[in-house]
């Protein structure tokens, strides 16, 4: 029943008969181009329904090519940081490891203490920069609110990378919530986007002219045109002040275009930035030797072009690249100075901002929000708990990334006697695999999967005791401990169903997953430099064998990670959801009775599964496919019926993990799907035709007229066989479908359209045109008695049926349908029609109607809509409703290949 999808379409040459489902270049339903004024046209390239599946396209290679666009930065990033990596290596020859470790304990708790200090301050003024973008939206929101979105945003993007997207996400939940659109938010990113290039821009300057002999040591350029470099930065800023003056202003480079706020807010967001960087690299300067070999402000620039080129790297949190460019602009610091300092910076700048999220989220948890009386207390736990699985998921990340790395690190002497050999031989295997585990489960509690959560509760809780059985630092079980207990208290936000294996890993998490497992190889290597490879080095079982044991945990760690991939792959992407066996459909059948649209009869193609109602009232078709939860049309059933069926619709696809999508909707509900936060897109108008009184008589049927005579003189006769009568002629429809699908070359298509199914068949009337006796064309006919409409699925013909035979039997069926009571014919569909032009429409307006127009040489959108005008129709909207953003993309090329699923080979 896919009344949008039966769409009399444009002809393709030399075709003459068609099914209203018109989907071009796919047979499966034919083409009525023979009732069309003839023209010439290609063979279409868009489809009749605009989501339709374009089969005969070679969709496959430019998926390939998707999949290797998205592939290919996750490669190069792990490239730059091998090649970071090996070339620190390269700065020592052997104990480097030993010279880090002692460089590290050489830093005082005083210093330690002020960077911890600096770099919270400097966090402290990155949440300024959400407070200068909310100003400029004129929304007013709880100080709370700000503080923590902005504080979780900014500790996500410094950690991930890709602050503006990254950190962007997070933002989007934490004011989306509280009614900032898209493009509010977007001003809170621009600010902060901006507020980074400016200051940097500022303070680079200033080094460059205060201390240029720290960049003369780099560059082959002399102290004074560095000085004047420095100056030439400074007065372009100035210039650009100017430029922008008091209202701002837009800039165009080629096809693109930049704006930039005005002058009061640059300066107010460039002096943010000044001192926020100032801070965070005085966190870092603080932990190097006395004397470093440059001042502050020498510093400040050094420290400013390695984490340009962390930023360029692509690579997450610059890892590697940060390090080696400041080993490089050091040259009066030991490479294990300059190591250790960074070490201690990323822990304190990184790591700990990450724990302070953690523990606001398990202490949000642990407290009811219903017993806090304060409303600050209130507002904490209401902005954090959107977040509580995405803190999660990083904390258990790096929990997972922590116990794997400090596998591979020696242990102690101290540590080493605190259990028999077996014992600590055992754990540190396990714990590397719980590890392993960690790192792999870590999507699954982001998407707040239950089954991701009992496995990461399991771990949690057992590897404290076994981390310090194989002598691990009390820090790394701590920290499996606290998420064990945030975890635990965050355990009602774990509620989505499904397996491990049917979450896909988006490439920002592969890629997070890769870095962790090159930084292990590459410490493997790096902490047992001195000692010499054999192959006996996997069978030596001692307390001070920490190479070996290394060694052991990586292959643990290696093999792991690559059963867990394959059988990902094996198993493939989330399975079609179970269709409803006959005794269900059967049950349907009072609601089915009693629907007065034809668009119901869809349930009984026998591919869908319901949602249905306590007292079986009315239901929901829908078939899950990629990352959508797809109902086809409105619920049926009652309106009171229906907007529950709606919001459960909606619950059960939060339940699954999946987007909620509707698929051909009506007008009815939309205040409904709208209540939902959900996105209405006009895919185009239904034209329905008047029964009532209709006849072949008048100057206006004439063409009609014609088309029957036409008819009755080749020979056609009409015949409506009930369903009990359809066994009998199975076979010769059989023929005729088969002869159709040969000649247009083309398969069966489900879920918004019939396909030939016997069973499916047997149960509508059938409406056959004959020829000498023997059946040429065939329509199953949809009835729906209680809204005196009348439709039709399936329209074939065989390759010997007269031309005209689709106009013949066509028009039979309206004559039948007026008849027997009917008030109205759907014929289906005109695609892209009825859309707003005007240039303040929306975007997919625009986009759609720009398709419409600069597509009609491919496919007649045009003409379908003037051919079904001359049945003098009524016009009804048709949408798709789904979550607005990137969603929505992705919500249509879900419908697009569910309907391009042969029913019969889903399995």
């Amino acid at each position: 029943m896919c009344r949008p999808d039966r769409t009399l379409c444009s002809p393709s040459t030399g075709a003459h008969a068609t099914t209203l489902h018109a989907l071009p270049r796919c047979p499966a339903h034919a083409d009525p181009s023979h009732l069309l004024p003839p023209r010439r046209v290609r063979t279409p390239l868009l489809s009749a329904d605009p989501v339709a599946p374009m089969t005969d396209t070679p969709v496959p290679s430019e998926a390939t090519a998707s999949g290797w666009r998205r592939a290919l930065p996750v490669i190069i990033s792990l490239a730059i940081l091998a090649m970071a990596l090996h070339a620190l290596s390269s700065q020592f020859t052997d104990h480097g490891y030993r010279q880090i470790r002692q460089a590290f304990r050489a830093l005082g708790a005083g210093q330690i203490a002020l960077t911890l200090l600096l770099g919270l301050s400097s966090y402290a003024c990155l949440v300024g920069f959400d407070w200068v973008g909310l100003k400029r939206t004129g929304k007013r929101l709880h100080p709370a609110r700000v503080g923590i979105t902005a504080f979780m945003a900014h500790a996500v993007g410094q950690t991930l990378g890709f602050a503006a997207l990254t950190g962007g996400a997070v933002r989007l939940r934490g004011y989306g919530s509280v009614g900032l659109t898209l493009a509010e938010i977007g001003q809170v990113v621009l600010m902060s986007t901006l507020g980074f290039i400016f200051g940097a821009w500022v303070l680079l300057g200033i080094a460059l002219m205060l201390e240029p002999e720290a960049a003369a040591r780099a560059l082959p350029i002399a102290s004074e045109g560095i000085r004047i470099a420095g100056i030439a930065l400074l007065l372009g800023y100035v210039a650009m002040l100017l430029l922008v003056g008091r209202h701002g202003r837009e800039f165009g480079i080629r096809s693109h275009r930049f704006w930039l706020p005005d002058r009061t807010t640059v300066l107010g967001v460039t002096a943010l930035s000044v001192v926020e960087l100032g801070l965070a690299a005085a966190a870092f300067y603080v932990l190097l030797p006395p004397d470093p070999g440059t001042g502050y402000f020498g510093f400040i620039g050094i420290w400013l072009v390695a984490v340009v080129a962390g930023l360029i790297s692509t690579v997450p949190a610059g890892l590697g690249v940060f390090e080696w460019s400041l080993l490089k602009l050091l040259p009066h610091v030991t490479p294990a100075a300059v190591l250790a300092a960074a070490l201690a910076y990323r822990v304190t700048y990184y790591i700990v901002p990450l724990l302070i999220s953690v523990a606001m989220a398990a202490a949000t948890g642990l407290r009811a929000p219903v017993r806090a009386s304060a409303s600050t207390a209130r507002t904490v736990w209401k902005t954090l708990r959107p977040w509580l699985p995405q803190i999660l998921a990083l904390a258990v990340f790096a929990v997972g990334a922590a116990l794997v790395i400090d596998g591979t690190l020696p242990t102690p002497r101290a540590r080493q006697e605190v259990a028999p050999l077996p014992l600590i031989e055992t754990s540190h295997l396990l714990v590397s695999l719980g590890g392993m585990l960690l790192l792999l489960i870590g999507q699954g509690l982001q998407r707040r999967s239950h089954s991701a959560w009992v496995l990461a509760l399991g771990v949690c809780v057992l590897l404290p005791p076994l981390s310090l059985l194989r002598g691990s630092h009390i820090s790394v079980s701590l920290s499996a401990a606290l998420a064990a207990v945030a975890l635990w208290a965050a355990r009602r936000e774990f509620y989505r169903q499904g397996a491990l294996l049917d979450e896909a890993w988006s490439w920002r998490w592969l890629s997070n997953l890769g870095l962790v497992l090159v930084a292990t190889f590459w410490l493997l290597f790096f902490v047992y430099s001195h000692v010499e490879y054999s192959n006996d080095l996997w069978w030596q079982f001692a307390t001070s064998a920490n190479a070996p044991r290394a060694l052991r945990a990586l292959l643990i760690l290696c093999v792991g990670v690559i059963l867990f991939g394959t059988a990902r792959l094996l198993r493939g992407g989330r399975r079609p959801m179970p269709p409803a066996d006959a005794q269900a459909l059967q049950a349907l059948a009072p609601v089915l009775a009693s629907s007065a649209d034809t668009q119901a009869c869809l349930a009984l193609t026998g591919d869908k599964a319901f949602l249905r109602d306590e007292k079986g009232l009315g239901f929901v078709m829908m078939q899950r496919y990629g990352g959508s939860l797809i109902s086809m049309g409105d619920p049926v059933g009652p309106p009171e019926i229906a907007r529950a069926l709606i919001w459960r619709f909606r619950e059960e696809a939060d339940h699954m993990g999946l987007r909620p999508v509707f698929y051909q909707v009506g007008e009815k509900y939309w205040q409904t799907y709208l209540d939902m936060g959900l996105t209405l897109v006009k895919l185009g108008e239904e034209a329905m035709v008047p029964l009532e009184g209709f006849t072949l008589e008048g100057r206006d049927r004439a063409d009609l007229r014609q088309a029957w005579n036409r008819g009755k003189r080749g020979g056609l006769s009409f015949r409506m066989l009930q369903p009990e009568q359809v066994e009998t002629v199975m076979a010769e429809l059989g023929e005729v479908s088969e002869q159709w699908l040969d000649e247009k070359a083309g398969e069966e298509k489900g879920f918004s359209l019939g396909s030939f199914d016997p069973d499916y068949l047997r149960r509508f009337p059938v409406a056959v045109a004959e020829a000498e006796g023997k059946i040429v064309a065939f329509a199953n006919v949809w009835c729906a008695p209680a809204g005196g409409e009348l439709s039709v699925d399936l329209m074939r013909h065989s390759a010997q049926a007269p031309k005209g035979t689709m106009d013949f039997l066509f028009i039979e069926l309206f004559l039948w349908g007026h008849a027997n009571g009917y008030t109205r014919f759907s014929l289906g569909m005109a695609p892209l029609s009825g859309l707003a032009e005007h240039r303040l429409a929306g975007r997919w307006n625009r986009f759609a109607s720009l398709v419409a127009r600069h597509g009609e040489r491919f496919y007649g959108f045009s003409g379908l809509r003037r051919f079904k005008s001359k049945f003098a129709p009524t016009w009804r909207p048709r949408y798709l409703v789904a979550p607005g953003g990137m969603h929505l993309p992705a919500a249509l090329l879900d419908v697009t290949r569910l309907i391009s699923v042969d029913p019969g080979r889903q399995d």
